[in-house]
């Protein structure tokens, strides 16, 4: 919860300018469409995913769907990230903004038909690749959760995905 008070005020203070600061550039430029994506994902959970971007700077980001490779399993993630972008493309072909944050997981796992809802915590790091002539994203991102609610445990979940901006 740190981490993600940190990633508030981070993202606050990083008001965009006209032009913004130099190296980055509006999502408007990276990519057609609106500021909400849906799309689909495959990892942990592989399901529905979606982001809304709330600037240039930061978003709020879902997923709901099942483990991948775990049966009778379901998930459900909510993010906060905020977005930086350390890559300078000539001639803006395309664009590589990385993001970090932090949210809340939510697992149910059926085992021997005993529901066991896992709840915590989360860290959330990745990457995305824009074109600005599309209006989608690919991405691909690591997300270490510690679980506190039912059971205490951990896990290390990841995703690669698409989303579809509207």
């Amino acid at each position: 919860m740190l981490a993600a008070l940190i990633l508030s005020g981070i993202s606050l203070a990083q008001t965009p300018v006209e032009g913004g600061p130099a190296g980055t550039h509006p999502v408007t430029d990276e990519r057609e469409g609106g500021p909400f994506g849906l799309g689909v994902a495959i990892g942990a959970p592989s399901g529905l995913t979606g982001r809304l971007w709330f600037g240039d700077w930061s978003a709020a980001q879902f997923s709901v769907g099942g483990d991948l490779g775990a049966f009778n399993s379901a998930a459900l993630t909510a993010d906060y990230v905020v977005v930086f972008r350390p890559f300078e493309v000539t001639d803006n072909a395309y664009a590589i903004p990385l993001h970090i944050g932090g949210g809340l997981g939510v697992d149910v796992v059926n085992q021997a038909g005993v529901n066991t809802v896992l709840m915590g915590p989360r860290a959330v790091f990745g990457a995305s690749l824009m074109v600005p002539e599309l209006p989608i994203d690919f991405y691909a991102e690591l997300a270490p959760t510690v679980y506190f609610i039912e059971r205490i445990g951990w896990s290390i979940d990841g995703q690669i995905g698409v989303r579809q901006y509207f």
